[in-house]
């Protein structure tokens, strides 16, 4: 399992187009934007050395996550160097390209009747602990992962794979 936590210096408070909401939930988590535009990651840099890592374009790498189309989206965004594609096919055509083997805890819940709720909500409900401050990166990733890997355990016997390939909320399936 691979955990890391990046802070990107391009986006701006100042100049940016935001949801008030969510800064003020991550200046609350303990994010500080003037820190990250002061010294963050140039995101360029990142996409091109995750390309280079092998850890995308590589079905043999499992991307976990809980509701994060955003997220992917952005990522393409920073891989690419490009805006998002227009269409929806073509956002999936890249999103399957460089991310093969996706699973979406919040689309395996969906088939157990008893789980329900957002990530908080679940990890409380598998007696997953939380390590570090909610809503932030490193922890938030953690704590999917854990919930994951004992999600899998508890209520998913044999392969997952015909659960792959699922972003939650915007299509059936990556592949088709």
């Amino acid at each position: 399992m691979l955990n890391k936590y990046f802070n990107f210096h391009e986006f701006n408070v100042n100049d940016d187009l935001f949801a008030n909401d969510s800064v003020e939930l991550l200046k609350q988590s303990g994010i500080d934007f003037k820190k990250n535009n002061e010294n963050g990651i140039d995101a360029r840099r990142f996409g091109e050395l995750l390309i280079s890592s092998g850890i995308v374009l590589n079905d043999s790498v499992y991307w976990v996550t809980f509701h994060s189309g955003y997220d992917f989206g952005y990522l393409l965004k920073v891989l690419t160097c490009q805006n998002l594609p227009d269409t929806q096919s073509g956002f999936f055509s890249l999103i399957n390209m460089y991310f093969p083997t996706i699973f979406d805890i919040k689309h395996l819940m969906k088939f157990r009747n008893s789980l329900h709720g957002g990530l908080n909500k679940l990890a409380e409900l598998l007696e997953v602990e939380r390590i570090g401050v909610c809503h932030q990166a490193g922890s938030d990733s953690l704590l999917t992962a854990c919930t994951f890997r004992k999600l899998k355990d508890n209520f998913f016997s044999g392969s997952l794979e015909k659960y792959a390939g699922v972003l939650y909320g915007l299509c059936r399936s990556l592949g088709g």
